[in-house]
């Protein structure tokens, strides 16, 4: 039996949720934003807004010089977790099988459930058809299907809006890789593209012919990590477990400055989030990072091993506003994120070193209090006045539901 991996991409998802709830935005472009100031950051375009040129990262102003009656929305992160639940929940009763890979994607394992691609694209009909009629006739997915997780997401990528994708021989993976750049490749961005470049490789033609063993020694494991995923090769699993690898937060700022007493003030408040959500887990960090991007282009980002484990925000600001005081802003700052990976289950182990001990049942205290009463119950009074800025939002990796 093939195996068989059938990946669901929701389309224009946020965009598309505002438009299920409310009607008067449906058939207009739209568009969600992190903030609605001019300079706010559109992170979902309806089919609509797409069809303008108003696309993801477009500006406010942009988008409003593009088409002057574009409706702009602030995005409401409780809205699609709760569409995404019901969403899952329909997936997960065709397998055994199913990782949710973000927000708006989710991979499923057919392999046994299904006989053969036929009955994968039969079913891929149905999964759609209980969307619309059980969560919102207008929502919208692509979805793709293939005999490894990657072909799979690259079909569900190269798929028409609300269609269905197959690929099943690996004799024409020629005919598929034919008409893409490197950077419709899943896994291949701006930068990967460049040093791919470099080695002669500007098609994904090129890549899947080009030698393995060279693109081991430049790339490492990294580099037959590409290969295998080109050549039809399976080595992706599912990933089944519901812990998360990593936690952060990101924040595109609406003021672009190099004002470091500001900035610190909007760091504090993402390691604060971050020690939040450890706290909930009950979960601790070995490995800190902490980036930033400049408003011209390009950006620096700092990434290292803790001599102790980090479990509450005050110590994560501590590391990370130490890597932003002692380093020089090249341009003004547009974004700024933080986050934590290496997790392991929270342990209260006792410091050989007296120096080192931290104030775990202050912070205990502290997580304590703004569970039951609110964030804004008690602060550290650097981040005074930042009650609007770095609220919830939702990124568009790793998803982070309850149950999943």
């Amino acid at each position: 039996m093939p195996r068989i991996i059938l990946h669901l991409d929701m389309n224009s998802y946020f965009a598309s949720v505002e438009q299920q709830a409310n009607p008067f935005f449906r058939n207009k472009p739209l568009g969600v934003c992190a903030y609605l100031s001019k300079n706010g950051c559109i992170i979902a375009s309806s089919v609509e807004a797409k069809k303008v040129g108003i696309k993801t990262g477009c500006r406010v102003f942009e988008a409003k010089k593009l088409y002057p009656k574009v409706i702009l929305v602030e995005n409401n992160p409780d809205k699609y977790r709760t569409t995404t639940k019901k969403i899952f929940s329909i997936l997960q009763g065709y397998t055994d099988e199913f990782e949710p890979y973000s927000i708006d994607e989710a991979f499923l394992n057919l392999t046994g459930w299904v006989k053969d691609f036929n009955q994968a694209q039969s079913l891929a009909e149905i999964v759609r058809s209980r969307i619309k009629n059980e969560v919102g006739d207008w929502l919208r997915c692509s979805i793709g299907i293939s005999y490894t997780k990657f072909l799979a997401k690259l079909c569900s990528d190269l798929a028409e809006t609300d269609q269905t994708k197959i690929f099943t021989n690996n004799d024409d993976l020629a005919d598929l890789y034919q008409s893409l750049k490197l950077t419709d490749v899943w896994g291949i961005g701006k930068r990967l593209e460049l040093r791919l470049n470099r080695l002669g490789i500007y098609t994904v033609t090129d890549l899947r012919n080009y030698s393995v063993v060279n693109l081991i020694q430049v790339f490492g494991q990294t580099g037959y990590w590409l290969w295998s995923r080109i050549n039809g090769l399976e080595i992706d699993q599912l990933s089944l477990a519901s812990e998360a690898k990593s936690i952060g937060h990101s924040y595109c700022l609406p003021k672009w400055t190099t004002d470091k007493q500001y900035l610190a003030s909007v760091l504090m408040k993402l390691c604060e989030k971050v020690g939040k959500r450890l706290m909930e887990k009950r979960l601790q960090a070995s490995t800190l990072n902490v980036y930033w991007s400049y408003l011209k282009g390009g950006g620096f980002g700092r990434s290292f091993k803790v001599f102790r484990h980090l479990k509450y925000g005050y110590d994560i600001n501590r590391l990370a506003g130490q890597v932003l005081a002692e380093n020089f802003l090249e341009d003004k700052v547009q974004m700024l994120a933080v986050s934590v990976s290496g997790l392991l289950p929270y342990f209260n182990q006792l410091s050989l070193f007296a120096s080192a001990q931290d104030n775990s049942e202050l912070n205990e205290a502290l997580y304590s209090l703004r569970s039951r009463f609110g964030e804004s119950i008690i602060y550290h009074g650097k981040m005074n006045g930042l009650s609007s800025q770095a609220v919830d939002r939702i990124g568009f990796r790793k998803v982070e539901l309850e149950g999943y």
